[in-house]
Parts: C-alpha cells; structure tokens; sequence
C-alpha cells in the first residue's frame, strides 16, 4: 500500500515553522507580512523541487499542480496565520497536499485528473476574512473589497484582479482539506481522525437592556430596573437553554458595556455581543427563536425594553458524502479508528462547499489548545493526515465522475 513519505512531511514542518517563528515557539505569518510573503516563497521552491508546476492567481493563492489536462481535484489549506500563533494551523493542510501530490508523482501513478494543492489567501482575516477561497469561488465583488483596497495594494493585489481569480466550478471535480481539530473531542476519545459533515453557521446579535439610571444608595433594591440584572439572567438562561436543548451548539456573549458605568449609579443601559452556531440553517432558526425569548423574558422580569440589532452572520455548510465516504474509506484502509462531527471554527471548505463537491477531516490538537504556541499535534497524527490525504485524493481520482460542460 502506498504511503507517504512522513520523515519528509515532518521536516517540511519544522522548516516551514522557521519561517516567522517567534520567541516562545509560536508563529507570525499574518496574510500579505513579510514573513508570510516569505512562507509562500518556500512553498513555492518546495513545489519546484518536487518537480510539480507552480502558480498563483489574482487573489494571491498560489498552488503546486500535477497534471497536464482534465478535470482539477482541488486540495490544501492556507499557509498564514494569526499572530504569534500554532504551527499547525492551516500549515498542516498545505503541506499534506504537497506531499500527496509529490508521492503520487515519485510512485509514477498516472492519473485521469489534474491533482491542485493551493495555500488560500488571508484564511485568517488579517486584511479581508478568507479572501483566497472566496475570490476562487467567486463570492466576492469589487464593492465588498473597496474597505481593504488600500491594504491589498501594498501587496500587489486590486480589487479587480481579486474578483478575476473566479474559477469556473465546471472544472472541478471536489476539494479536500485537512486539519487540526482546535478542539479535544478526538483527543478524549483516543479517534485518530473525525470527518467533518457540517462547518457550522453563526448568528451576531447586539442586544441592548434598557432600564433606568439611579443613585445606587438611595433606590431601594425592589424600586430599580437595573439592565445589567436583566443583561446578566439573560446570559446565564442562555448558557442553560444551549446546553440543555442545543447541544452541541453553542451560545456567546463576548461583551457587555454598562453605562453610566460608575461605581454609585444603577446601571441604566447595558449592550451585550451575542453569537451563537450550529450545523443547520434550521438549528440556526430554532435556536435565534429561543434564544431572543430568553432575552424578552429577563428584559420584562427585570422592568427594562430591549433592543435587538442583528448583524447577519455566516450561513452553515454541509459537506459532501461521496468526498466524506472517500475520507473514511481511506482511513479504514489504514487501519486508522474514525467518526463524524460538526466543525465549530470557520474553515476555507465552507466556502469550496458551494463550488464543488467537498469535505474536511480533522486529526486530533493536543490539549484541544490553537491559535497559540503551545499548539501541538503528535507527529503520528500528522503523518496520519498525510497517508488519509493521499489515499482520499487517489480514490476520488479513480470514482470521481467527470464534471458536465
């Protein structure tokens, strides 16, 4: 059975770590930095050597190709990252696809596809959130570039060369990307690998508890309309409805601002983040409904009025089967343990999930710790990741029907 070269994978690791590494062990390669520029650079020799053609795009995505002619199976992941941040974030992904791809070309396979490894653009969002997958995929426009125009221009990209690195989905026969769950459900467990069949969608919300300012030593506790009383039962009821009734979605409130905001003064006025995901657009619904009753009610039992402002959010994405049956079929080849979960973080696959058939699986984050230093996989999982990868991108080659003109 073919493997990877895993020494190879690690080592392409570790080099790649180097570049924008910080003191305490972490990374800080933020989207369009130097240090990123310098990342994309060694990915770029990296394909090079391995004999592979390289490319970019007017979104800055930059890939590594085997292959000269039919459809494209698309995978990999992005290269930059938050700052002072993991290793393994996004990294993993790029570097698996690359070492897929330079196996299936050492082992002399020959192929009715073209096989894409690509590093997206500003996965992270340090200028625009997940500019590369969204330009392939065509989801943006000028008008939604124009804010950051300034910022990607320093980096040789404009807002019309963004919006001209759409592809035609026509082309495409799936996406695949790996990843480190972020989280410790694989971890707990002691499962090598768990295919992701949702990314889950996101509802923001402000919502402002109104009641009325007051000397804090002269109203009596029973004449007050405290908003911050209200603003607090409603998180607290939040935080219990979620998990008695959404599980495994999950509920937010990342900040609050009370004013007056004194040390003598009934707070009159208290504005509160909300955020809440789950897999489903229907869970989406199901869970808003509930969630802002939850907010009626403690305003009401607290005296105040409500105010509630919804700023949108990120729709759910489910993920292919057929690529999802792919990912488990290798792993069981493998003699590697699986299951299914939702992804609860943002990934590039979200977006691809309405272009192409796709799907992700993750292995497992130490500690459930990332976007940090101390971010670690275990170097079996990596090279777990890799073999899965490989053996995905072979099976969805060989089974994949050719996509319609």
């Amino acid at each position: 059975m073919l493997h990877i070269n895993g020494p190879r994978l690690l080592d392409d690791l570790h080099a790649l770590a180097t570049i924008g590494a910080t003191a305490d062990g972490g990374v800080s390669r933020t989207a369009l930095s130097e240090s990123d520029r310098a990342g994309r650079a060694w990915f770029r020799q990296r394909a090079q050597d391995a004999g592979l053609r390289s490319s970019d795009d007017g979104a800055g995505n930059l890939s590594a190709v085997l292959g000269e002619s039919g459809p494209t199976i698309l995978t990999g992941s992005h290269l930059d990252s938050v700052p002072d941040g993991g290793r393994y974030d996004g990294a993993l992904g790029v570097l698996c696809a690359l070492e897929a791809l330079r196996t299936i070309a050492e082992a002399g396979i020959d192929l009715p596809v073209r096989l894409e490894a690509i590093s997206f653009t500003d996965e992270e969002g340090a200028v625009f959130s997940m500019l590369g997958s969204r330009a392939l995929t065509g989801s943006l426009t000028r008008e939604a570039l124009a804010s950051a125009a300034g910022m990607l221009g320093a980096a040789g990209l404009t807002p019309d060369s963004i919006v001209a690195a759409g592809r035609d989905a026509r082309d495409y026969l799936a996406f695949v990307e790996v990843h480190v769950e972020q989280g410790t459900r694989l971890e707990q467990r002691g499962i090598d690998l768990g295919a992701v069949t949702h990314i889950v969608g996101i509802r923001d919300f402000w919502l402002t508890f109104a009641g009325q300012a007051a000397h804090s030593g002269t109203t009596s506790m029973d004449r007050r309309a405290d908003a911050l009383w209200g603003a607090s039962a409603f998180v607290q009821a939040a935080k219990s409805l979620t998990m008695d009734r959404f599980s495994p979605g999950v509920v937010n409130c990342g900040s609050l601002t009370v004013t007056p905001g004194a040390h003598n003064i009934v707070p009159g006025r208290a504005r509160l983040a909300l955020e809440f995901r789950h897999g489903t657009a229907a869970q989406l619904d199901e869970m808003e409904n509930a969630v802002l009753a939850l907010a009626d009610d403690a305003a009401r039992q607290h005296g105040l009025t409500l105010t509630v402002e919804a700023l949108g959010g990120v729709a759910p994405a489910a993920l292919d089967e057929r690529v999802i049956a792919a990912i488990e079929t290798s792993a069981d080849a493998l003699g590697l343990s699986h299951t299914r979960l939702m992804s609860f973080a943002g990934h590039d696959t979200q977006n691809l999930s309405r272009f192409t058939p796709s799907a992700m699986f993750f292995v497992p984050s130490v500690g459930g710790i990332s976007h940090n230093p101390r971010e670690f996989t275990h170097d079996r999982d990596v090279i777990n990741a890799g073999n899965v990868l490989l053996h995905t991108l072979l099976r969805l080659a060989e089974h994949s029907p050719q996509p319609p003109h």
